[in-house]
């Protein structure tokens, strides 16, 4: 078997991603209570206005982050791949972009900041020097992207996942820390932050160092590779960019139509989105390096099966949360907000939806990225996209009503990925039937079944926590079953068994 593919690391490591984001979720969230009440309101906004301009500007280095992530991970792949030459190319242009961004933070950044960031007159000087960390911040992070790439590659997911809680422990630390400092707290928090970042950058490097030969650094670039790096960071980035103005343009058109209540509600409804992915996407991160190494190394069939069956299990990982979800959204909602505001239902409703479509879709855009056949699979969706905003505007003035607006946000989301699926066929090997008999059928079979099962258990069940846990708990055991009985193929399940028994092919 290829040592590309390995059944038991995907499982080893979508175990270690799901303890680091169980950990990491309320760490999270207990330090941003923290933060909260050791910086008060003001100060916690002034950092939030600050760390916003560093990642707008910070978000052209987006497409070189990802651009790196591929080249490296499909190298590796290859029985031949240069890896190191990618490495040392990759930590180059990290130098040269990291120059470019920090002149871009320090003359743009600096002029919003002074002239037309909202900031407390009292805080002006305590903003200026954390921006001027937040910066040095910036520029550690960016240094970081190759040996993180490094480490995803190789998939030691385990050092990902011990690093990433390493910080954010820290972090929470850092936060609880502020209590015994009266004056500079949001200063000192910020430097806290930045000498986090320095250690956690040096972790990454004596890591590497120590365990990939490939990590020898080398002041070269390979101009070829340089090219080939450039021509797909600046289309990801175009990407970025357009996803950026839809995804501010909903925003905005949803603050002109309605107001600052239903910006409110969307907010909510990007969360629950969010934390839905974040759930499903675990084994993803598991799956994506042997897909693009597998594809590099010309194991297409091993590919496809990475492919249509990572997508189906994430689909059917969002189930156990979706369709329980969508029978009682009312009193979720109400158990997590106490006060549920209005449309906020629906919204939230909305927004699983766009989460399935989205844990669907990666395995193919993970895909057609290791094909670097790239550009109109990213820029033409994205383009109609942002040409679609004035109709949404048109429907929320026409019909003065958020969910038919909500609504067509997710009709959005639908025609952009039929369109990349469309293109998708053209640069690599998947086919349209493929994806309708070997990935939508089955989710649509058992996502049925499931929720007329799951209605039938709403109907006898009350709205309190027992009942409430009690459906949790049948429809896990049903959607289970159903995943196997109904939505594996006998390959899969014999994958599956082995898997579960400890039994090698």
């Amino acid at each position: 078997m290829s040592t590309n593919f390995n059944k038991e690391r995907i499982i080893k490591n979508t175990s270690l991603l799901y303890l680091r984001m169980a950990f990491t979720m309320w760490l999270n969230l207990y330090a941003t209570r923290l933060v909260l009440k050791n910086l008060g309101v003001d100060d916690m906004g002034v950092y939030g206005v600050v760390g916003s301009i560093v990642g707008l500007i910070a978000v052209f280095s987006n497409g070189i982050t990802t651009a790196i992530q591929r080249f490296i991970t499909f190298e590796l792949g290859k029985a031949d791949g240069k890896v190191n030459t990618i490495f040392c190319t990759s930590i180059n242009i990290i130098f040269l972009l990291s120059g470019v961004v920090f002149l871009l933070l320090e003359t743009l950044g600096v002029w919003y900041l002074t002239n037309k960031a909202n900031i407390p007159e009292a805080s002006t000087d305590a903003a200026f020097w954390v921006f001027q960390i937040s910066v040095l911040t910036c520029i550690i992070n960016l240094i970081s992207v190759p040996y993180n790439a490094l480490i995803i590659a190789h998939e030691k997911m385990n050092v990902f996942a011990f690093i990433s809680i390493l910080q954010v422990v820290l972090s929470c630390a850092a936060a609880y820390c502020l209590s015994f400092f009266s004056n500079h707290r949001l200063l000192i928090y910020a430097a806290i932050l930045a000498g986090i970042g320095i250690l956690i950058r040096i972790i990454y490097q004596v890591y590497c160092r120590m365990k990939f030969k490939e990590a020898q650094f080398h002041w070269m670039i390979d101009k070829e590779c340089m090219k080939e790096m450039g021509k797909f960071a600046g289309v990801t980035t175009l990407s970025g960019i357009l996803q950026t103005l839809t995804a501010q343009g909903i925003v905005l058109i949803i603050n002109i139509t309605f107001g600052v209540a239903i910006n409110a509600v969307y907010a909510i409804a990007l969360q629950v989105k969010n934390s839905v992915l974040s759930f499903a996407f675990n084994i993803f991160k598991a799956i994506a390096p042997q897909i693009t190494k597998t594809y590099a190394n010309g194991e297409i069939e091993t590919c496809k099966k990475l492919v249509y069956t990572g997508s189906k299990i994430q689909v059917y990982l969002i189930y156990f949360i979706m369709i329980p979800f969508l029978f009682r959204t009312e009193y979720i909602m109400q158990l997590w907000l106490d006060e549920v505001p209005p449309y906020a239902v629906e919204f939230a409703q909305c927004a699983i939806f766009i989460s399935l479509l989205y844990a669907l879709f990666e395995p193919i855009r993970t895909l057609v990225y290791a094909t670097n056949r790239i550009t109109h699979f990213l820029i033409i969706p994205d383009s109609i996209s942002v040409l679609l905003l004035p109709i949404a505007y048109g429907i929320g003035k026409y019909f003065q009503n958020p969910s038919y607006m909500m609504a067509f946000i997710v009709a959005m989301e639908f025609i952009a990925c039929g369109i990349r699926i469309y293109i998708a066929r053209k640069v690599s090997f998947i086919k349209i039937k493929d994806i309708i008999g070997k990935i939508i059928g089955p989710i649509f079979i058992v996502g049925f079944v499931s929720a007329i099962i799951c209605k039938y258990f709403t109907i006898h069940l009350g709205n309190n926590i027992i009942d409430f846990i009690v459906l949790l708990i049948a429809n896990s055991i049903v959607t289970a079953l159903l995943i196997y009985i109904l939505g594996f193929n006998p390959k899969e399940k014999n994958l599956f068994t082995n898997i579960l028994f400890k039994k090698n092919h």
